[in-house]
């Protein structure tokens, strides 16, 4: 298997979409990734990534499937920008049909799971290697921040935090983290090129701030196997200096 990475914010609005988006293109150099939707009543994937205009398989069309998915066929026919992208359109999936969509998807690639914001879906939590909150540094999104912390039992052992605010706010992550009782990844910083992009219709780019947070969540990935790979996971944890 290879690695699967769930992103999703502890509050809306928090960039956990952009992520999504700029870890695959990140995770596209020497591997075969695809992002996944899992926010099924939300606008897709696929228009955050600017290719909501191509052919290609949604949800939708999965909705009804039952038993053995062919990974690589359903790949080939995902709508592909940088990466495929399997996005929500039309009819939402079962809890089963999506967690073996997802599964079959990881035998080939890594996996980047997009969640809105809110309590985890426990099966695709439980799936995860690797699960990124956003958690915005302002006091009410740090008081959603405690809340989804709460929800977490055992996978907080598989949790990062991944802090957004202005650069400025960068001082203070590290504190927010440790009361959140979550390690670090890295804190998010605003950067106006982002929705100045969306505004002109183009996908997510891996440069700035989100460039820099999406490489070093690459850089902690487990390897297909479960191996974890480099000292940045190691570092978030607390286990080397």
């Amino acid at each position: 298997m290879h690695p699967m990475i769930l992103v999703t914010g502890a509050s809306g609005g928090l960039g956990a979409s952009t992520l999504t988006a700029v870890t695959g293109t990140a995770l596209a150099r020497g591997r075969a990734p695809t992002l996944v939707d899992a926010d099924f009543s939300g606008g897709g994937l696929d228009a955050t990534v600017a290719i909501e205009h191509l052919d290609g398989l949604r949800w939708g069309d999965l909705a009804e499937h039952e038993g053995h998915v062919d990974a690589e066929g359903l790949r080939r026919r995902l709508p592909t920008g940088s990466v495929p992208v399997l996005a929500a359109r039309g009819q939402a999936p079962s809890v089963s049909t999506t967690t073996a969509v997802v599964e079959a998807l990881a035998h080939i690639g890594p996996v980047v799971l997009d969640v809105p914001a809110g309590p985890l879906p426990g099966e695709l939590a439980a799936c995860a290697d690797i699960i990124i909150v956003l958690v915005g540094l302002r006091p009410r999104w740090l008081r959603d921040g405690e809340q989804w912390v709460v929800g977490l039992g055992e996978l907080s052992e598989r949790a990062l935090v991944v802090t957004r605010g202005p650069r400025r706010a960068e001082r203070v992550s590290a504190q927010a983290a440790d009361h959140l009782g979550l390690p670090l990844l890295e804190h998010l910083a605003d950067d106006p090129g982002v929705p100045r992009d969306e505004a002109r219709g183009r996908a997510p780019r891996p440069r700035g701030s989100v460039g820099e947070v999406a490489r070093a969540l690459v850089e902690v990935l487990p390897a297909a196997g479960g191996v974890v790979s480099g000292t940045h996971h190691e570092r978030a944890l607390g286990l080397v200096s």
